[in-house]
């Protein structure tokens, strides 16, 4: 059984190098895919001492494939969890950055969290979907498949460094507040 452990602070910590280490990868909006790796390994660094495990994109739930109830092959941008079993399913996470600002896309992302929360086959204790971009970022925290908590913060450009704001404009905040409850 994996140490007790604070992933609310420990993905906040990741997120907070993520911006400080590889704050180019977001201003010149590079790949989602190579945003979310880096996240991962600042993340899997904080929980190295955790018996936790941090995947990008895994496919699996035990030798099956990742899947929730009426979708197939469906998997996260990021878990962490015990490999091999769903015993220690701690956090899963879906990323979207300025690139993709696909309106069904973010619903889809928010179906996976709710499922991936809600669903007992899997039962992540929490979910978070991320919005990263140059000027802001925002996190919408999930547990039993519905909303607990939303967190907006803008991006200082010299130091990089995120600072609660109560506002935000950006297409992913937009649409939590009009339709994410649709």
């Amino acid at each position: 059984m994996p140490n007790h452990v604070n992933v609310r602070v420990k993905f906040t910590r990741a997120l907070a190098k993520l911006y400080l280490e590889d704050y180019s990868l977001i201003k010149r909006k590079c790949s989602e895919r190579s945003i979310v790796f880096r996240l991962g390994l600042y993340l899997a660094n904080d929980l190295a001492e955790s018996g936790l495990t941090v995947d990008c994109e895994y496919n699996r739930n035990g030798e099956k494939p990742k899947s929730l109830m009426n979708k197939h092959f469906t998997y996260p941008d990021i878990i962490v969890h015990s490999r091999g079993d769903n015993e220690n399913n701690c956090l899963v996470v879906e990323v979207k950055t300025p690139n993709d600002t696909n309106l069904d896309h973010f619903r889809k992302d928010r179906e996976k969290l709710i499922g991936f929360t809600l669903e007992t086959s899997y039962r992540y204790k929490q979910g978070i979907h991320v919005y990263i971009a140059a000027t802001t970022c925002s996190l919408v925290w999930y547990k039993d498949g519905e909303i607990q908590k939303c967190s907006r913060y803008t991006v200082d450009s010299n130091t990089h460094t995120l600072s609660e704001t109560e506002r935000s404009d950006n297409a992913f905040d937009v649409w939590y507040t009009r339709y994410s409850t649709r």
